[in-house]
């Protein structure tokens, strides 16, 4: 009886010091191991969050604009559109006379930048009554978040392309004028070395074939 009782208070023993602390060890690594994972796991979901946002505030922007571009009269040339008729460089702005929804109206859009040496701005867009600029609205925010393309700007290099310009490269067998459109997004929350998300469409005046008049919206309230 009393060597049963010795044989199982060895086996119940358990670790000795050296074993304690090997166990340990290793329990520290593997939760120092999953713990890093987790933490890369929700640094990569919350950049895709945020890539995600990006697309989704830059396809909202273009939505709009294309229902307007599609309904258009006429298409002033955004490289026309400068400073003093829209408070931004040319290219920068687009000033359309459409009739989305049967109802005549000016159509301006911007991307403006806080400083002339920031890199991040907003797309804007604001509407008037064809020939009365003193019903111009407010410019209301449509996206945050726009990168400024690299400069100067080149037709063949996209990276360069600015928010609006006349795209002749592509023919649509009319008159129709084809407004190139180009947002480049990132979100705050994306990673720091992530790069911006370039969404870009090309858009036709359809109606603009129809040879309406430049008088059309050339009157511009002050931006």
């Amino acid at each position: 009886m009393l060597k049963t009782l010795r044989v199982r208070s060895r086996d119940d023993a358990g670790y000795n010091l050296v074993e304690l602390l090997v166990a340990m060890t290793i329990f520290s690594v593997l939760i120092a191991s999953i713990t890093a994972l987790m933490i890369a796991m929700m640094a990569q979901s919350k950049d895709n969050f945020a890539r995600t946002r990006s697309v989704e505030q830059a396809r909202i922007g273009l939505s709009q604009i294309d229902r307007q571009v599609r309904s258009g009269n006429l298409i002033l040339d955004p490289a026309l559109d400068g400073v003093a008729q829209s408070g931004v460089p040319a290219n920068y702005s687009l000033r359309v006379y459409t009739q989305e929804g049967g109802v005549e109206k000016c159509v301006q859009w911007r991307v403006i930048f806080p400083a002339t040496t920031a890199t991040i701005g907003d797309l804007q867009y604001r509407t008037w009554a064809p020939g009365a600029p003193s019903t111009v609205t407010d410019w209301s925010l449509v996206a945050d978040n726009v990168m400024r393309p690299a400069s100067p700007f080149n037709a063949a290099n996209s990276s360069t392309w600015p928010p609006f310009w006349v795209d002749t490269s592509i023919t649509t067998g009319t008159e129709a004028q084809n407004i190139r459109i180009t947002l480049r997004m990132k979100d705050p929350d994306a990673k720091a070395d992530s790069k911006p998300i370039a969404v870009s469409s090309v858009v036709t005046g359809r109606n603009t074939v129809f040879g309406y008049s430049s008088i059309n919206c050339s009157a511009v309230p002050a931006p």
